[in-house]
C-alpha cells in the first residue's frame, strides 16, 4: 500500500471514529406538554409524571424535581426515557395539594433547557351508603368519588435545580480558545501551501505558527473536556455523546499539529546573515537549506502526516458541535458547516499568515515581494469568501429560518453581530482589492504602498480573528 492510500485510509477512519457511536439527532429539544397539564386538577394520588417534547432530550441526574405548598420537596424514584417523553415516577404517590415541578434536560447540541409547571393533585373520597334492610331486595349500589377542592392559593414556588452554569461557562471558557486557534491554523497552513513566495527560514515560521495554535487548540479542547464531563455527568457518557467525541478529536488533533510537521525542525538564525537584525532571534528553517534561500509554497511531505491528519481531525470537528447537532437535514448541515470553517479559515487564518510574513519583513528589511503574495492570496480570499457566506448563509436558515426573529435570541443578537463583523472585514477587503493593490501594481517597492498593504492586512486579520471568538459564542447560544 503506498503513502498516499495509508493517509487517505487513516483520514477516512478518523472520520469514522466521530461519526460511529450513537447520536440521535432531530429537532432542539423544546418543552410541548405535559400530563398532568400547567395548571390543571388531576384525580391523585398521582404516581408519575409525564413530560413530552419536541426533540429527543437526553435526562440528567437530579433534573426533575416536585414541591409542595409547603415546601417539601419530591424527587422521583425512577426516570424513565422514551424517545420524546420524560416519565417521573414517585414512591410514595402525590397525595392532595398544590405543586411545582421544575424540570431541565439537555438537547443534542448540548444546551441546557429548563422549566416549571404546576398542577393539583384531588385524592377522591369516597362516600357511604345506607343499611339495606334484612327483609328487602339486594339493590346494587354506587359509590360515588367526591373530589376534593382544589385549594385556591397561588401554586408553591418552583424548586431549585442543580446549576450547570458552571460547567457550561468553563465548556464556554474552551471553545473561546479552541475556535480562533483552529481558524488561524487552517487559514496558516493553506497560505503557505497556496500563496507564500518567500524566504524559507519565513516559510519554516509559519509552520511553527501553526505548531503554537495547535498548542491553543489542544488547550481548549481539554478545557472544553472538562466542562463537557461536569456537564454529562462522567467520562463514560463524555464517550457517548457526539460533541464529547468532537471534542476528544480536538484534543488529539491539537496535540497531532504540535508534534506533527517533522520535516521542520527549529534552528538559530546565522549571526553572520547580512539580512540578520539580531543573532539571539530563534526561527524555524526547512532541513539544512540556506537560510536565505527562496522557495515557493510549502509542499507537506510524508513526514508531514501527522500534522494533516491532525488538521482533519480538527477540521471535522465542527461537524459534530452546536446547533449542527439539532437543526436542519444532519448531512448536509456537517457539510455546510465544514465547508465554512474551512472557508472562513483559509481566509481569515491566510490574512494572519501574510501579516506576520509582511511584518518579519519590514523588521528584517528585504524585500517584501507584497504584490506576488497579496496577487496569489486574494483569489484564494475571493473564493473563500463566497464559499463561507453561502454556506453561513444556509446553516443559519437551517437553524432559524425567521429572520425576523432573529434580534429576540441570544443566538441571533450574536450572529448579527457576527455578520457587522464580517461586514467590516470584508470592506476591508474590498479596499485592499480596489485601492491597495492598484497602488502596489503601479509601485511595487513604493515604501508607502507597501506600509498600507501591510496596515490594512493586518487590520483585516484582527477583525476576522474577533469574528473567530464570536463565532465560539454562537455555537453556545440558545435560540429560545
Amino acid at each position: 500500500m503506498s503513502r498516499s492510500v495509508r493517509i487517505v485510509t487513516a483520514l477516512v477512519i478518523a472520520l469514522g471514529v466521530l461519526i460511529v457511536g450513537p447520536s440521535a439527532v432531530s429537532a432542539h429539544a423544546d418543552f410541548e406538554s405535559s400530563q398532568p397539564a400547567d395548571g390543571s386538577t388531576v384525580d391523585g394520588p398521582l404516581e408519575e409524571v409525564i413530560l413530552e417534547f419536541s426533540g429527543t432530550p437526553t435526562a440528567i441526574d437530579d433534573g426533575i424535581v416536585v414541591a409542595d405548598a409547603s415546601g417539601v420537596q419530591y424527587v422521583p424514584v425512577e426516570i424513565v426515557q422514551d424517545d420524546l417523553l420524560i416519565t417521573a415516577r414517585f414512591d410514595p404517590a402525590l397525595g392532595d395539594g398544590s405543586y411545582t415541578l421544575a424540570w431541565q434536560v439537555r438537547s443534542d447540541d448540548t444546551h441546557t433547557i429548563s422549566g416549571s409547571f404546576s398542577f393539583v393533585v384531588a385524592a377522591p373520597i369516597p362516600t357511604t351508603t345506607a343499611a339495606v334492610p334484612a327483609t328487602s331486595a339486594a339493590l346494587p349500589t354506587t359509590t360515588v368519588p367526591i373530589l376534593a377542592v382544589a385549594p385556591t392559593a397561588a401554586p408553591p414556588a418552583a424548586p431549585e435545580l442543580v446549576d450547570t452554569s458552571e460547567a457550561s461557562n468553563v465548556t464556554r471558557i474552551g471553545r473561546l480558545i479552541f475556535f480562533p486557534s483552529a481558524v488561524l491554523a487552517i487559514g496558516v497552513l493553506a497560505f503557505a501551501a497556496f500563496a507564500f513566495a518567500g524566504r524559507r527560514e519565513e516559510l519554516g515560521t509559519l509552520i511553527r505558527v501553526v505548531r503554537w495554535l495547535g498548542v491553543g487548540v489542544a488547550m481548549g479542547a481539554l478545557i472544553e473536556v472538562v466542562g463537557l464531563e461536569t456537564l454529562f455527568g462522567g467520562f463514560d457518557v463524555l464517550l457517548d455523546e457526539s460533541a464529547g467525541r468532537a471534542a476528544l478529536a480536538r484534543l488529539l488533533g491539537g496535540l497531532m499539529l504540535v508534534v506533527g510537521f517533522a520535516s521542520i525542525r527549529s534552528a538559530g538564525r546565522s549571526a553572520s546573515s547580512p539580512r540578520s537584525l539580531s543573532a539571539a532571534v530563534a526561527v524555524d528553517q526547512l532541513g539544512p537549506q540556506s537560510h536565505d534561500a527562496e522557495t515557493g509554497p510549502w509542499r507537506p511531505t510524508a513526514a508531514d502526516s501527522i500534522g494533516l491528519i491532525g488538521m482533519f481531525l480538527v477540521l471535522v470537528s465542527f461537524a459534530f458541535d452546536g446547533h449542527t447537532l439539532s437543526e436542519g437535514p444532519r448531512l448536509l448541515h456537517s457539510v455546510l458547516s465544514i465547508v465554512h470553517v474551512a472557508a472562513a479559515g483559509v481566509w481569515a487564518g491566510g490574512l494572519f499568515a501574510l501579516a506576520i510574513v509582511l511584518h518579519r519583513r519590514h523588521n528584517d528589511r528585504v524585500d517584501s515581494r507584497a504584490l506576488e503574495m497579496v496577487l496569489k492570496f486574494s483569489v484564494v480570499a475571493m473564493v473563500s469568501l463566497v464559499l463561507a457566506g453561502l454556506a453561513g448563509v444556509v446553516m443559519a436558515l437551517f437553524i432559524d429560518s425567521d429572520v425576523t426573529s432573529y434580534l429576540s435570541t441570544d443566538w441571533g443578537r450574536v450572529l448579527v453581530a457576527k455578520v457587522i463583523l464580517v461586514g467590516a472585514a470584508a470592506l476591508l477587503g474590498a479596499f485592499n482589492h480596489f485601492r491597495v493593490l492598484p497602488a502596489l501594481e503601479n509601485a511595487p517597492v513604493d515604501p508607502d504602498a507597501i506600509a498600507q498593504a501591510r496596515n490594512t492586512v493586518t487590520a483585516e486579520a484582527f477583525v476576522l480573528v474577533v469574528v473567530a471568538l464570536v463565532s465560539a459564542i454562537l455555537v453556545g447560544a440558545s435560540t429560545l
